[in-house]
């Protein structure tokens, strides 16, 4: 998820744990403890393009980190802060729960987590909520700023912080009830066009859960689909987009293209434009895919072979505006 929902989740959990004890500063020890996963985007310059892909959500974002740094940086706390007459124990438990909840959460969307790193580079990935979704933040931010300026000793401060709590899980459980529906829907949709696939995925689009997308790979490519939960039918509209696996010929031994594949988990397709060769993963979508089947897919990079023959990878621009995509979006959320 983005850095402002971790931010405000992790001051709901420290005021869970320790707001009684030291007032609304616990707020802000909860937030570094929902942060400190993502301090891994810090080691990005020692990586290259592709490497960052599968450094980010690795192993800060595994159980074995929760589980090892947790008790350490709870002992570090206690010796810091003494006088606040908080135990290591309480303070372990303010930074696993800030840990396991931050992991927990980064799993439900498409991205993937590393659950089981360094023993394992299997990526863990739900698909129930996009990585930014304001339906679950804003809510949640509210009831926590409500919280966070109510004096220290009032029980207004529990409640609202509690209401976030709650109203936010809800919201999370709502997305896998939602998401078992959608996939219901365009899976019946895609069987009555009697389409091959071997595997069949659903992902919600761009800052809501109410547009999904469906992708099925066969042996030539992806079908693609866009369903609205508003849709007065479940008809969906799939069109057809080539893997155009053989443009990757001339990369075929470069290390970064395979990390794009890995990171991909396989589901990418390639893509030309004026002689220039793009790497797209497709489990991001499109921006405007919604209403123009071509639009440029959300996770693109360009490959280019530099004059000593190594790999330059860059990330391609959006060509639409993110205005323009916010209209296109938000009527098709509406419905047909």
């Amino acid at each position: 998820m983005d850095s402002l929902t971790h931010i405000v989740l992790g001051a709901a959990i420290g005021e869970a744990v320790l707001g009684k004890k030291i007032g609304r500063i616990a707020m802000l020890w909860g937030a570094l403890a929902d942060t400190i996963p993502d301090f891994d985007v810090f080691a990005a310059p020692c990586f290259s393009n592709a490497q960052q892909l599968l450094v980010h959500r690795g192993i800060t974002h595994s159980f074995l980190f929760a589980v090892m740094m947790a008790p350490f940086l709870g002992w570090l706390f206690s010796k810091w802060f003494k006088k606040k007459d908080v135990s290591w124990k309480e303070w372990t438990k303010l930074f696993f729960l800030g840990f396991f909840t931050h992991i927990v959460l980064d799993s439900l969307t498409t991205y993937g987590t590393g659950w089981f790193e360094p023993f394992s580079s299997y990526r863990v990935s739900f698909n129930t909520i996009f990585v930014a979704d304001p339906f679950y933040t804003l809510p949640f931010l509210i009831c926590v700023l409500v919280a966070l300026i109510a004096k220290n000793d009032s029980s207004k401060r529990v409640k609202w912080n509690n209401a976030g709590i709650y109203i936010s899980s809800l919201y999370l459980v709502f997305t896998v009830i939602n998401k078992w529906y959608v996939t219901t829907e365009m899976k019946d949709a895609f069987d009555k066009k009697s389409l091959q696939s071997e595997k069949f995925v659903t992902t919600p689009t761009p800052l809501n859960n109410f547009l999904w997308m469906a992708y099925s790979p066969d042996k030539t490519g992806y079908w693609f689909g866009y369903y609205s939960v508003f849709d007065k039918t479940n008809d969906v509209e799939y069109f057809h987009v080539n893997k155009n696996d053989s443009l990757l010929t001339p990369f075929t031994n470069d290390e970064s293209v395979k990390k794009l594949q890995q990171f991909s988990k396989g589901y990418y397709c390639m893509t030309t434009h004026k002689d220039e060769v793009y790497f797209n993963d497709i489990r991001f979508g499109q921006l405007g895919g919604w209403d123009k089947p071509d639009s440029s897919f959300v996770f693109s990079y360009k490959l280019n072979k530099n004059a000593d023959n190594s790999m330059a990878l860059n990330r391609s621009k959006f060509k639409t505006s993110f205005s323009d995509a916010l209209v296109s979006l938000v009527n098709r959320i509406k419905g047909r």
